[in-house]
């Protein structure tokens, strides 16, 4: 598969569109909000865009086949340190990599209901920005799908805050024209006090207010993610296979 230059980028910005799995993810890349790698194999018969986000995530447009899965896994993870999951709803896909003995799990992916909840909660919540991007610590922060100047320049998020001491945050964890993916993370030591459902409603009526379409997901066994989600009114649209690949010795 040969890798676009960046130049080329909003050339597959339809592709991004047309991914049956997931939309926000491919297009961050294509439409030049978020950093990621595109792949494209231009065979005569076989027409494939493989979209690889600076978070690991990857999608899949076009012809999947055994010959597009095995360069993924032979060349394309070479490429980059950075680890690569393949979210899909492509059964061959899945059957390729069950074959391989590689690690299968569910992604449910949720679309927006579009009412906004009520929350009370008496955590100082803020925008992040330079001020305070440093102090947010976790996993599931802005550094993980964002390097942090493009953060602060194409992204938004919010943080909470108890008397300075830092709670958890809420952020676009994915960015396109269209939607926003959120992602959400509390510290352990503040869970059960709302503070989610209150950073998560923050966003939600940012993103409305910007005209995009708030968008979820998480691993099926992350039933704190499904019940936040489901309270702050999401509703699960359908379930992907996410496929963990390793590098090729």
């Amino acid at each position: 598969m040969r890798k676009v230059s960046e130049s080329e980028y909003l050339n597959y910005v339809p592709w991004a569109k047309a991914n049956t799995a997931n939309k926000v993810y491919p297009c961050s890349i294509a439409e030049g909000f978020q950093s990621g790698d595109i792949y494209v194999n231009e065979e005569a018969d076989v027409e494939t865009v493989l979209f690889w986000h600076y978070c690991g995530f990857a999608y899949i447009s076009g012809t999947v086949s055994e010959i597009i899965l095995q360069e993924m896994v032979n060349s394309v993870c070479h490429q980059d340190k950075r680890r690569m999951l393949l979210i899909t709803d492509s059964d061959f896909a899945v059957r390729f990599f069950r074959k391989k003995g590689e690690e299968i799990g569910s992604r449910i992916e949720y679309e927006y209901a579009g009412h906004i909840i009520s929350t009370n909660t008496n955590i100082d919540i803020r925008k992040i920005d330079s001020n305070n991007i440093n102090t947010i610590t976790g996993r599931i922060i802005p550094s993980f799908s964002w390097k942090e100047t493009e953060f602060l320049e194409n992204g938004y998020g919010y943080a909470a805050f108890e008397h300075e001491l830092y709670c958890g945050t809420a952020f676009s964890a994915a960015v396109s024209s269209e939607e926003i993916d959120i992602g959400v993370e509390v510290n352990p030591d503040y869970r059960g006090r709302g503070i989610a459902a209150a950073l998560v409603r923050k966003m939600c009526v940012e993103s409305v207010l910007q005209g995009k379409k708030p968008v979820w997901a998480h691993a099926e066994t992350n039933t704190g993610s499904m019940h936040t989600a489901i309270r702050c009114g999401f509703i699960r649209k359908k379930v992907n296979s996410a496929i963990g690949i390793k590098k090729a010795e």
